[in-house]
């Protein structure tokens, strides 16, 4: 960026910070909130439509590409306080770590947001990354979690396409003893037998082990479920109900922004970025019927039913020519 962008970008993003100021400050107060789910889930599409409301946000503390966590997928047990996770999130929660923050006129450290953020009585944290720790961080820091759940299909389709590691992440896994004796260890055989590749099947491997820990959690009352497939058939309504869960307000001018953000034009997945929330919503979610063929969605289905997950498990559901279905009821969405 030349200099003189860079100055007229600080001169409008100060212009700007009073009423900005004004607007955070007055969303209503309540508890933090989590985001999370499996990468490639479409959490950053999903906090995209949250931050309409004008909340504070703040895009994945947790991965190490930021510089202040180490390692992906990292698991903590709930019951035994970790230090480094506390400093970190504690100084999310209390306004720090403002590298982090994805609002308009933050994305320089010179901006007012980033030198002087105001007091804000709402907080969005969302963070995939962050998945295995959903419980620990729910529980310590008393947050309103989501927990967003994909399509398996849709996951591994997206994974493979950009290539994105898998493997490497099932052999964490086994190496993380806490994590396989809480959780994992029915399926070390599993694990053990795609630990070795980066394919479709070591991809699926990956998503029902992340989305299996996630369903447990869900059971034990850790989080409120929210299907991809089911905001992206429906999703004005959907996204309203969502808002209603979090004591969020909603009108006409976030209503607006739903839709513009929804029904955009639909388009090959691969015209898309990869951090994209300007999508046809529909399109996006069935997008994994136009990229893998008969024997490959049989594949990921047969290690998807492995794990047991009361989720997309009717035949309807795996059907790339019918309606787009609830993944629980079974009924259109």
């Amino acid at each position: 960026m030349n200099w003189k962008l860079t100055t007229g970008k600080l001169r409008d993003a100060w212009l700007a910070y009073p009423s900005q100021r004004r607007a955070y400050r007055s969303v209503p107060a309540g508890k933090p909130i989590l985001l999370t789910g499996t990468h490639r889930s479409g959490t950053t599409w999903l906090a995209k439509m949250l931050a309409a409301s004008g909340i504070w946000y703040v895009h994945e503390p947790f991965f190490p590409g930021k510089g202040r966590w180490p390692r992906s997928f990292e698991f903590r047990e709930s019951g035994t306080p970790d230090v480094a996770v506390d400093a970190l999130f504690t100084d999310v929660l209390g306004g720090g770590f403002r590298q982090a923050l994805n609002l308009p006129n933050a994305d320089h450290p010179l901006m007012p947001l980033r030198l002087i953020p105001p007091m804000v009585p709402r907080m969005l944290v969302k963070d995939p990354i962050a998945c295995l720790l959903s419980e620990y961080l729910t529980r310590r820091f008393d947050l309103q979690t989501l927990i967003l759940f994909r399509h398996p299909a849709g996951f591994a389709a997206s994974v493979c396409r950009l290539g994105w590691p898998r493997g490497a992440f099932l052999r964490q896994f086994l190496a993380d003893e806490p994590l396989m004796a809480a959780h994992l260890e029915p399926y070390r055989a599993l694990l053990e037998r795609y630990a070795g590749e980066d394919t479709l099947a070591s991809a699926t491997v990956l998503h029902g082990a992340l989305s299996c820990v996630l369903w447990r959690w869900v059971e034990e009352g850790v989080g409120t479920p929210v299907v991809f497939e089911e905001l992206c058939a429906d999703p004005i309504m959907r996204l309203r109900s969502v808002y209603e869960t979090l004591h969020l307000p909603y009108d006409e001018d976030i209503a607006d922004a739903h839709r513009t953000a929804c029904f955009g034009s639909a388009r090959a997945v691969g015209d898309y970025h990869p951090h994209s929330v300007n999508r046809n919503s529909l399109a996006m979610a069935r997008s994994w019927t136009t990229q893998l063929d008969d024997a490959e969605l049989a594949g990921v289905r047969g290690i998807w039913d492995t794990f047991g997950i009361p989720l997309y498990c009717s035949d309807a559901d795996w059907d790339r020519k019918g309606y787009l279905l609830s993944p629980v009821t079974g009924q259109a969405a």
